[in-house]
């Protein structure tokens, strides 16, 4: 019997759709795990060898299942029970039917690319994660100017100042990246986005990196004066000195895309294009 996870928002609305989609399964004979989407436990939930990750929730619902499921190779759907659904293209309306063509071998996949973030303070090396959507070092609480050095490559890329600098995968350039006035490029593409955020010196623009190319921050303001942030829903404070590197990681999301809406439609949609 293959089982199937469904990972799902801390929602009324989000837990009924759950319910009914978990009694669809099981009468097709596979075996349902439900996840509740809340802070981390310490404690992982366990979906090796299963077959598909249904996430019912929003975006942010979205970022949290990837990371989980791409620990294990198992793709996403997402059935959309936010507030803004971009990453959950399946509507509630449309999930059954949905996962009927999911099931009977008809939905293509798109391999994402994800974010590997470390972090350097003194002379240790740690590794925060493998995110989907991008890494962010922002100022904190008091509103000063914030100021770190970019490497790309190893190569001195820009000094920054300004509120902060994001790193973007692809899948993330719809999200914050555009917002500070980043491009959008296409999701399952290979790319590393760079983007200042408010930068003082306006000739500081977006740069589309390769993704082989690592890039690195390092912080020269003072201790808790920066946070860093990735995929909006883990982060820390930063010291004067530290170091982060994001790269392209080793690990990739796989996702099943919408059998009827493309993303051309879908940023229509959603972004109100045209």
């Amino acid at each position: 019997m293959s089982g199937i996870a469904i990972f799902v928002k801390d929602s009324e609305k989000a837990k009924s759709t759950a319910e009914e989609l978990a009694n669809f399964l099981k009468g097709k004979g596979y075996k349902v795990k439900r996840i509740l989407n809340r802070p981390p436990s310490g404690v992982s939930p366990n979906i090796r060898g299963y077959r598909l990750m249904v996430v019912v929730g929003g975006d942010g619902t979205f970022l949290a299942g990837a990371r989980l499921a791409s620990r294990y190779r198992v793709p996403l759907l997402g059935v959309n029970e936010g507030r803004f659904g971009f990453l959950t293209e399946v509507e509630r309306h449309e999930a059954l039917d949905v996962l009927r063509e999911l099931l009977a071998g008809k939905l293509k996949k798109q391999r994402r690319m994800m974010l590997s973030t470390y972090l350097y303070r003194g002379k240790r090396r740690k590794f925060l994660g493998n995110y989907l959507n991008d890494v962010v070092v922002s100022k904190s609480a008091i509103a000063r100017i914030m100021e770190i050095e970019v490497f790309a490559n190893e190569k001195f890329m820009v000094h920054v100042y300004g509120d902060g600098v994001i790193v973007s995968s692809p899948t993330g350039s719809t999200a914050y990246a555009l917002s500070a006035g980043g491009p959008i490029i296409y999701p399952d593409s290979e790319n590393i986005l760079f983007v200042p955020i408010c930068p003082h010196t306006l000739s500081n623009r977006p740069v589309v990196l390769p993704a082989d190319f690592s890039v690195r921050f390092r912080v020269l303001s003072p201790d808790r004066a920066c946070f860093l942030t990735m995929d909006g829903q883990e982060g820390m404070y930063l010291k004067n000195r530290d170091v982060v590197e994001v790269k392209r990681a080793r690990r990739f999301c796989e996702i099943y895309v919408h059998p009827d809406k493309g993303f051309f439609e879908i940023l229509r949609e959603k972004l109100r294009w045209g």
